[in-house]
Formats: structure tokens, C-alpha cells, sequence
């Protein structure tokens, strides 16, 4: 699964367009975390509950091709409130799952609440970014909890069947404090224990996971070119450096996405030199944990923020956004890229693009936490080839 680079420090992304970012990680497990207050949601589904109209998506998650989350919005009287839809049959059907206590904040204004949804297990799951629920029942119920650390944000998070790994801010806006790194085994209770890294101040962080094997990204994109820092663990708890192949580019381009595809193989999205809603956007891809790498091509240059997703065989998607909203793909697994999306559409972009199969992929189409936003579910059966509008 992918991971997008969506959730910000302060929505300094929204005001530093043409900024890209990526992730971070290093060494060993020191201190424990507290436990955190629990404020359950009442649930408001039964596990028949269709999906009301007016719905609209802001994250997508999959834990395989036939079950998956939605988080999103819909009206409830005079407010907006947050709900959670899912699947058990690949899309055949939706239903709503539960509600919960926590807004969905707009991308550029910030605030409190969630934006993201992951799930570990078919029973526990996390939405976050900047605050933190915790789900032990499938969705229906959720339960707010401390930021691990005390800090102020959750960047990112990232988990497998038997642990989660979190990315905290201390600050709601850009300060000095280094972003911190946690890791939790007790996927039912909120204790975390901190991974000792160097993650200096940055504007966003990224963590993905396949398996045992770990990335994470500390990005820097244009601001301060050729100092991402990027970490990766086989083990799960000790994290090695790993070079940035953006800096082989000698124009300024930022490592903003790192996506597994196995425990070994793993693709990397550069993304710099930005202009009028264009920047230069290529990737690599690595067989051995990000060791070493080969160039997979250079993508269209329109489109500056970006996200990458990759299937399990290998073929690649970008979508990208700047004046319009675009998706690239690479089904070739050489250097060439197509572009399937071009859409002058003001912008509205993408989140969370995610492969189940090699022919199935999702994308989250104007998110619910944008302006204008519309929250459509698109879906592609074809590798990324046409893509259709899904109505839940």
C-alpha cells in the first residue's frame, strides 16, 4: 500500500505549493509511551446501514482487494460530521461502519481532527493526522487518544498485523523541535516506545511498511534541496540510511514518496524544480531495500504535488495536482511513462492512490478536506489505463 504526502505541519503545504516531501527513520527503541484518554464514539451503523447520500471521501485504505475504509463527511443537520464506510466484497457493496467524534480539518486552514484512516488488522485500525482514534471493533466504535509522546501532531502512520509506527510532531505550526518516531506491539492499548532517530524539522514526514521491512521519510523538498533524509528497517526496530537518489539531479528535487512493493523491492518518487503548475517528476526503483537503485523514468512535467502507488508486481502510478489534476502511469516496469488524466480542473487533486491487485487500483478524487472538495472514489480495473467514478 501506498502512502500519501498529504498531512502538514501548520498547512504550510497548501502555502508552500511547489514543495514536495518524503520520510525518515534509524537506530534503536528507547523510553514507553503513556496510556491516552479514551473517549469512545457512539456507534450510529448497523452492519447494514447504506451509505447516505451527500457522502464524500478524504482517505482510503485496503488491507486486501475485498476489504476496505473509507473516511469521509456527510451533513447532519446544520454541521458536517465524520463517518467511516466499508466494504467486505471488493466494492460491491458499502455500508456505513461507524461515526466519529472528530472534524475533518480543511488542508489549508489546519485545525483539529483527523484526515487519515489505516488499518492493522480486520478489527484495529487508526485515523489521525493531527490527532489520533483508535478502533478495536472494525471501525464502529473509535476511541481518542494521546499523541505518543505528548506531541501535538501525528504526521503519519503506518502498520502491519502485529505493529504500528507513528511520526509526532510537537508543534500544531513549522518550529525547530525534531519530529520523533514511535513504535507500538500492543495494537490494542495506546503504549508506544520511541526509536531514537535524527529527524530534524521538516515540513511533513512519511512512514510505510511491508511486512518487517520499514521506510521513513524526513523530507525537505525544494526548501533546503539534497538534505532528505531517509532511513529503512528489515527488522522493524533498527533503521540504517539510506541514500536520496534525487541528489543525483542537479537541479533541486526533493525524495517525497517511498512505496514497497515486497520485502525487498521498492519504488521512490523525486520531485523538484517546480514552475507554473509544472515541476520535473521521475522515479526509481530498488530491489534491495533502497541500497541501490536504477532510474524508471521521468513522468509529464504538468503537475507539482504528487503521489505514487505501486502494485504488487510492479507497475506504477503518480497522480499530481497543481492548476489541474493529473495521473501518470508506468505498466511497463522500464523507463516510459503515460500520461491517463489530464484535467484542468482548478486543482481539486488527489489522495491516498493505492493498487489491491495489478489490474485494481483506488484514488480519493477532491478530497473532502479541500475547498472543492466533491470526495469521489475513483476506481480502475485496467492497471491504471481509464479510470471511472465509483458512487458507495
Amino acid at each position: 500500500m501506498n502512502r500519501s504526502i498529504r498531512r502538514t505541519v501548520g498547512g504550510l503545504g497548501g502555502a508552500l505549493l511547489g514543495v514536495v516531501i518524503s520520510l525518515a527513520g534509524t537506530t534503536e527503541v528507547a523510553a514507553a509511551g503513556s496510556e491516552g484518554e479514551s473517549r469512545a464514539a457512539v456507534p450510529i451503523a448497523t452492519a447494514a446501514t447504506p451509505v447516505p447520500k451527500g457522502f464524500k471521501a478524504n482517505s482510503i485504505t485496503w488491507l486486501s482487494s475485498e476489504l476496505g475504509w473509507v473516511l469521509g463527511t456527510v451533513p447532519c443537520g446544520s454541521k458536517v460530521c465524520s463517518e467511516v464506510i466499508g466494504t467486505k466484497d471488493g466494492a460491491k457493496t458499502w455500508s456505513v461502519v461507524g461515526a466519529l467524534k472528530a472534524p475533518i480539518p480543511n488542508t489549508s486552514l489546519g485545525g483539529r481532527g483527523v484526515t487519515e484512516i489505516r488499518f492493522a488488522t480486520p478489527e484495529i485500525g487508526w485515523a489521525f493526522g493531527p490527532d489520533l482514534y483508535r478502533t478495536t471493533d472494525g471501525g464502529r466504535t473509535w476511541a481518542h487518544e494521546a499523541i505518543p509522546g505528548h506531541g501535538e501532531q501525528v504526521l503519519d502512520l503506518a502498520a502491519n498485523a502485529t505493529e504500528a509506527y507513528a511520526v509526532v510532531s510537537d508543534c500544531t505550526h513549522y518550529c525547530s523541535k525534531q519530529f520523533t518516531f514511535w513504535r507500538t506491539t500492543s495494537l490494542t492499548k495506546n503504549e508506544w516506545a520511541q526509536i531514537s532517530l535524527s529527524l530534524p524539522n521538516a515540513i511533513t514526514a512519511d512512514v510505510t511498511v511491508y511486512g518487517q521491512t520499514v521506510y521513513l521519510l524526513d523530507p525537505y523538498g525544494q526548501i533546503r534541496p539534497h538534505e532528505d533524509k531517509l532511513y529503512a528497517s528489515t527488522d522493524g526496530l533498527h533503521f540504517s540510511t539510506r541514500p536520496v537518489p534525487c541528489d543525483k539531479n542537479p537541479l533541486p528535487a526533493g525524495l517525497i514518496q517511498v512505496v514497497p512493493s515486497s520485502a525487498t523491492d521498492v519504488t521512490l518518487l523525486c520531485d523538484g524544480d517546480a514552475g507554473l503548475s509544472e515541476a520535473d517528476k521521475y522515479a526509481y526503483r530498488s530491489t534491495n531495500t533502497g541500497k541501490t537503485d536504477r532510474a524508471a523514468g521521468t513522468m509529464g512535467l504538468p503537475g507539482i504535488q504528487a503521489q505514487l502507488a505501486v502494485s504488487p508486481s510492479g507497475n506504477v502510478a503518480v497522480s499530481s495536482q497543481s492548476d489541474g489534476s493529473f495521473i501518470y502511469i508506468n505498466d511497463n516496469h522500464k523507463t516510459s511513462w503515460t500520461q491517463v488524466i489530464g484535467d484542468s480542473d482548478g486543482g481539486v487533486g488527489w489522495n491516498d492512490i493505492v493498487y489491491v491487485t495489478d489490474s485494481e487500483a483506488w484514488v480519493v478524487y477532491a478530497p473532502a478536506e479541500g475547498f472543492l472538495s466533491q470526495g469521489q472514489l475513483w476506481e480502475t480495473t485496467d492497471g491504471g489505463r481509464h479510470w471511472s467514478v465509483t458512487t458507495p
